[in-house]
C-alpha cells in the first residue's frame, strides 16, 4: 500500500512541476485567418478543399472501396 502511495505521490509531484515550470511541449495556436477580416465562405471552402486534396496526395495510404450491406435501423435484425 505504501508503494502505491509513493508512486502516486511521485506522479502528482511530476505533473505539478511540469505545470508550474511550463512544459517544453507547449505550442502557440494562431488563426490562419484573423477573425476580424471577414473572409468569404467560398474562399474558406476552396482553401479547405485544396488542403484536403494535398493531404490525400501526400499520404501513402491507399483508398479501399468495399460494399457495405445492412440497414441503419438497429432494431431490424437480419
Amino acid at each position: 500500500m505504501a508503494r502505491v502511495f509513493l508512486i502516486y505521490a511521485v506522479a502528482v509531484l511530476t505533473v505539478a512541476v511540469v505545470v508550474v515550470s511550463g512544459s517544453p511541449a507547449t505550442m502557440t495556436l494562431e488563426r490562419a485567418f484573423p477573425s476580424n477580416d471577414g473572409v468569404e465562405l467560398s474562399h474558406l471552402r476552396a482553401r479547405d478543399m485544396f488542403r484536403h486534396r494535398r493531404m490525400l496526395k501526400s499520404s501513402n495510404v491507399s483508398v479501399v472501396d468495399f460494399s457495405v450491406q445492412g440497414t441503419f435501423n438497429p432494431y431490424e435484425v437480419g
